[in-house]
C-alpha cells in the first residue's frame, strides 16, 4: 500500500491566501468568508478642462453616493495604467496611393519610437459582508417586504439586497461618471464550444497576476481561488508571482488639506501600475465612538499631568493638542450629520515587472512624484506581501491602516479624473467593424490621443481658429488620413491652394474655379432624368433668381420655371441642356433678365452655361475657390449649390468627407440658410461627414447659422488664440464672449490662450475633450503644410515635368529622407 502522506504537503499556497470561492450570479463572486463581491468599470471627466466648481461638484456627488454605505461594506477604487494599444497595423488601413501610405508609415514610426504610451482604466469593486444570522433574527419579525411573495432563504435575501444596493450606487455615480457593471458573457472557442467568462473574475485575475488574459469559469463555478491563484509565489522584500516581481508603494502621511484630484500626477506617469484605494466603511455610531477616543486623547494633552491632578489653572497649554481637540469636535459634528461616512483608508500603488532593477527604479520615480504633492510614502519591504494582499479586491483584512477619514476627503483622493485618449476604433456604425481611428495625435504626458470626427453616426465637425494657427494643415492631415478607409471619397473646398500639393500627390483632381488659367465650366441642367433631378433644378433656378433680384419668385414664375424645365427635359438630351436653352423656353421676361448674367451672354456664362460638365469623378477632389469667392455671393452660391448636388449624388454609402474652408460662411445667405439643416441630415444618412472651417468666429455668429451648426455638429476643434480671453462690448463682442457663446468655460478659454499656434489643437465633443498636437513629420509637412506661392509654383512645375513620380522628386528637393519608410 502506497503512503500518500509524503505527497500531501500542508504548506499554504497562493489559493490558501485568497478569499474568492465561486461565481454565484452575473458578475457576483462569493468569498470563503461569506462576503459578496461585485465590480464596475467607470471613467470620470477629463478635469484638465474643468473649472473648480465642476471638479467640486463631481467629488460632492461621489461623496453623496458613497456616504450611503456603512459597516460591512468595503470598496476598492482602482486605476490601472497599462501600455496603450499600438499603432494600427498596415493591413488595417486601405490607403490607395503611395503618398498617403508614406505619410502613415512616417506617423507609425514616430508613434513607436517616441517611447511607450500608456492609458488608464478605472474600476470600482465593492464587497459586502452580511452580519451574523443571530444578529439579524429579530429583523424577520419586524419587517417583511412582500407577504405574498414566496419565502426566500437568507442567502437569497442577502443576494437580492446586495443587487439592489449595487443598482442604487450605480444610479448615484452615473450622474457624474460613466459607469458600467462587470458582467458575465459567453465565449465560443475555436472548437465551437461555449465557455462562461466573467469580467469581474478576469479583473481579479489581473490584480493577482498582472495578466489580462480572460479565464474560462469552471462548470460549477468553483473554486475560483484555485482557478485564479494557480501561480507560484516567492515572498521577500520584493515578492514575485510567476515571472513578475511586485513592488508596493504605501501612502502613509497626508497633506493638511485635500482638493479634487489631488493625485492627478499619477495619470501622467510613463509607467505601468495599479493604484488601489481601499476604504473600510464604518456606521455612524462606530465612527463617533472612535472619534470620541481621539478627542479624549487630545484633551488629556492640553494641560500637563500635575495641572490635571490638582485642577489648577496654571501650567503651559499645549496649543497643538488644543487645536487637534477642536478638529476632532468638528469631525464628530460631520459624522453626526450623516452627510459623510467615516472609514479606514489604505492607498497602495502596485508595480509589477519581470526586471527587478527596472521595477525598483520605476517605484522610486513614482514615490518621488507622490512626495512632491506633500504625501509621505514608503516602498514596502518586509510588509510587501501584506500590502499587496490588501490591494486584492475581496481582502479587507491584510494591511489595515488606521487613518480615519470621511468620504468627502476620500472623493478628493480617488482617481475620479481621467486623461481621455479617444476611442480606439472608429465609432461610426457605417464603417467596417473594428476600423482604426482617423489619426493618432500626441498630447502632454505619455498618453496618446486618437482623433475621430464621428460621434456615433454623425461626423459633422466645426473648426474655428484665427489666421496662421494651423487650420489648413489640420484639414490637409485629416484629408490624408481619411483615405485609410476602404473606398473613401474626399471632396474639399479650399482657399489659398493649401491642398494642391496633397491632391496632386494622391492622384486626385484639383480645380481652380474662376482662376486665370481655368477652363472649367459646369452644366447644372444636364441631369434631368428623375423627378428628384427636376425638383433640384427648379429650386436651383429659383435660388439664382432670388440672388439677382433679392426676392423669391412668385407662384406664377414658379409655374413657368416648372413648365420650361419639363419641356427642356423632354426635348433636349443630356448633352444639349444648357442654361441658354432653358431661357429660350421661358416666357416670363423678369425671369429671363434675372437669369441672363448666368448665360453665355452674361459675365458668368463661362462657369454655368455649358452643355457638358468639365468635372470628372475622383476619390480625392479639391476645388480652389479663392477667386470664386472674390466674385461675390451671386456667383459663389450657385456654383456651390451645384457642386454640393453633384457630390451628394456621388454618395453610395461609402465613407465620405466634405471639407469646407471659409466658403460655408457665405451659406448664411437666406437662399441657403433654410436648407442647411436638412442638407446636413441627408449627408449624415449617406455616411458623409462635413467639416466646416473658418478663421473668424464672429463671421460665424453674423452668418445666422451658428445655432444650427452647433446643434448639427457635435465635434468641434478649436485652434490657439492669444486673444481668447479678451472681452468686448454689447455692440462688438470680443473673442471671450464668442467662445462663451459656444459653451466654453474659463479654463477652456485659458487653454486656447496659452496653446501654441501651428502645433496645438483643442478637441471638444460629447465623447470627451483634449488638447492635442498632430506631431507631423517632414514627409507629411511636405504635402499638407505647403501653401506659399513659390512652393505651389514648384509643385505645379514638378507635376508637369515628372508625372506621377513628382512627389518623390519634391521630397528630394526639400531634403526629406523617406527610403526607410518604404
Amino acid at each position: 500500500m502506497l503512503a500518500l502522506k509524503t505527497y500531501r504537503d500542508k504548506a499554504k499556497g497562493v489559493p490558501d491566501l485568497l478569499d474568492w470561492a465561486a461565481l454565484v450570479d452575473d458578475g457576483i463572486v462569493l468569498g470563503k468568508s461569506g462576503a459578496l463581491l461585485a465590480g464596475f468599470y467607470y471613467r470620470g471627466p477629463d478635469t484638465a478642462s474643468s473649472t473648480a466648481d465642476e471638479r467640486n461638484y463631481v467629488t460632492e456627488r461621489v461623496n453623496a453616493a458613497l456616504a450611503r454605505l456603512g459597516s460591512g461594506w468595503v470598496s476598492w477604487h482602482e486605476a490601472a495604467r497599462l501600455p496603450s494599444a499600438g499603432y494600427p497595423p498596415v493591413e488595417a488601413s486601405a490607403f490607395p496611393d503611395p503618398v498617403t501610405r508614406l505619410i502613415d508609415a512616417e506617423r507609425r514610426r514616430q508613434f513607436t519610437t517616441h517611447g511607450a504610451h500608456y492609458e488608464s482604466d478605472y474600476a470600482l469593486v465593492l464587497q459586502y459582508t452580511p452580519p451574523l444570522r443571530r444578529n439579524t433574527k429579530i429583523q424577520d419579525y419586524l419587517w417583511d417586504e412582500d407577504p405574498t411573495a414566496a419565502p426566500q432563504s437568507p442567502a437569497d435575501q442577502t443576494l437580492t439586497a446586495f443587487k439592489k444596493a449595487l443598482g442604487d450606487l450605480e444610479d448615484a455615480l452615473g450622474t457624474v461618471l460613466t459607469v458600467r457593471r462587470m458582467t458575465s458573457y459567453t465565449h465560443v472557442c475555436a472548437h465551437g464550444r461555449e465557455h462562461l467568462r466573467d469580467e469581474l473574475v478576469n479583473y481579479l485575475h489581473f490584480c493577482l497576476t498582472g495578466d489580462d488574459t480572460p479565464l474560462n469559469i469552471p462548470p460549477d463555478g468553483m473554486y475560483l481561488d484555485a482557478v485564479i491563484g494557480g501561480r507560484e509565489l516567492w515572498t521577500g522584500d520584493t515578492p514575485r508571482i510567476g515571472d513578475r516581481y511586485i513592488a508596493c508603494i504605501s501612502l502613509e502621511g497626508f497633506p493638511g488639506a485635500s482638493y479634487p484630484n489631488i493625485l492627478d500626477v499619477l495619470e501622467h506617469l510613463p509607467v505601468a501600475y495599479r493604484w488601489s484605494s481601499r476604504f473600510i466603511y464604518l456606521d455612524q455610531h462606530e465612527a463617533v465612538t472612535h472619534l470620541h477616543r481621539y478627542r479624549r486623547k487630545w484633551k488629556q494633552k492640553v494641560r500637563g499631568f500635575w495641572s490635571q491632578v490638582f485642577r489648577t489653572q496654571g501650567g503651559v497649554v499645549n496649543e497643538d493638542a488644543l487645536l487637534m481637540a477642536g478638529e476632532t469636535e468638528a469631525a464628530i459634528t460631520d459624522a453626526s450629520s450623516a452627510l459623510v461616512t467615516f472609514g479606514y483608508y489604505t492607498p497602495v500603488i502596485v508595480l509589477m515587472g519581470e526586471d527587478r532593477g527596472r521595477l525598483l527604479d520605476s517605484a522610486r520615480m513614482v514615490s518621488r512624484e507622490v512626495q512632491r504633492l506633500g504625501f509621505a510614502c514608503r516602498l514596502e519591504t518586509i510588509n510587501a506581501v501584506e500590502a499587496w494582499l490588501g490591494t486584492l479586491p475581496g481582502h479587507p483584512h491584510p494591511n489595515v491602516r488606521r487613518p480615519l477619514i470621511h468620504t468627502l476627503n476620500l472623493a478628493d483622493l480617488l482617481p475620479l479624473a481621467s486623461v481621455w485618449a479617444g476611442l480606439d476604433t472608429a465609432p461610426c456604425p457605417f464603417y467596417p467593424e473594428g476600423a482604426p481611428p482617423l489619426l493618432y495625435g500626441s498630447a502632454p504626458g505619455s498618453t496618446p490621443f486618437r482623433l475621430n470626427l464621428h460621434v456615433g453616426d454623425v461626423g459633422h465637425t466645426l473648426v474655428f481658429g484665427p489666421t496662421g494657427a494651423g487650420k489648413s494643415t489640420l484639414l490637409g492631415t485629416v484629408a490624408a488620413q481619411f483615405r485609410r478607409y476602404p473606398d473613401a471619397t474626399v471632396v474639399a473646398f479650399d482657399k489659398g491652394r493649401s491642398m494642391l500639393a496633397l491632391a496632386l500627390a494622391c492622384g486626385g483632381a484639383h480645380h481652380d474655379i474662376a482662376g486665370e488659367a481655368s477652363k472649367l465650366s459646369f452644366a447644372p441642367l444636364a441631369a434631368l432624368d428623375t423627378p428628384g433631378d427636376l425638383a433640384w433644378a427648379e429650386e436651383w433656378i429659383e435660388s439664382c433668381y432670388q440672388l439677382q433680384t433679392g426676392v423669391p419668385p412668385t407662384p406664377a414664375q414658379r409655374e413657368e420655371i416648372h413648365r420650361a424645365m419639363r419641356l427642356l427635359s423632354q426635348e433636349k438630351g443630356p448633352q444639349e441642356r444648357s442654361l441658354t436653352d432653358f431661357l429660350l423656353t421661358v416666357q416670363d421676361e423678369k425671369l429671363r433678365s434675372a437669369l441672363a448674367p448666368y448665360t453665355i451672354s452674361g459675365p458668368l456664362g463661362h462657369l454655368l452655361d455649358s452643355t457638358r460638365d468639365g468635372l470628372s469623378d475622383a476619390a480625392f477632389t479639391v476645388f480652389e475657390i479663392e477667386e470664386l469667392m472674390a466674385l461675390g455671393e451671386k456667383t459663389l452660391i450657385p456654383v456651390l449649390l451645384y457642386l454640393f448636388r453633384r457630390f451628394e449624388k456621388s454618395l453610395r454609402g461609402q465613407p465620405a468627407l466634405l471639407l469646407l474652408d471659409e466658403a460655408w460662411v457665405m451659406l448664411g445667405h437666406p437662399v441657403f440658410r433654410e436648407k442647411i439643416r436638412e442638407w446636413l441630415k441627408v449627408l449624415r444618412k449617406a455616411n458623409c461627414g462635413v467639416v466646416l472651417a473658418t478663421q473668424s468666429l464672429s463671421d460665424a455668429v453674423r452668418s445666422g447659422l451658428l445655432d444650427v451648426l452647433l446643434e448639427s455638429c457635435p465635434t468641434k476643434i478649436l485652434l490657439p488664440n492669444e486673444e481668447a480671453d479678451k472681452s468686448g462690448t454689447s455692440q462688438v463682442p470680443g473673442p471671450r464672449d464668442l467662445y462663451t457663446a459656444i459653451g466654453l468655460n474659463a479654463v477652456q478659454i485659458g487653454i486656447l490662450k496659452t496653446a501654441a499656434k501651428k502645433r496645438d489643437y483643442y478637441y471638444l465633443s460629447p465623447e470627451g475633450r483634449r488638447l492635442f498636437s498632430l506631431g507631423l513629420g517632414p514627409v507629411a509637412l511636405a504635402f499638407v503644410g505647403v501653401s506659399d506661392k513659390d512652393s505651389v509654383a514648384q509643385v505645379r512645375e514638378l507635376a508637369a515635368s515628372h508625372g506621377p513620380d513628382w512627389p518623390f522628386h519634391w521630397l528630394q528637393k526639400r531634403g526629406v529622407r523617406y527610403d526607410h519608410l518604404l
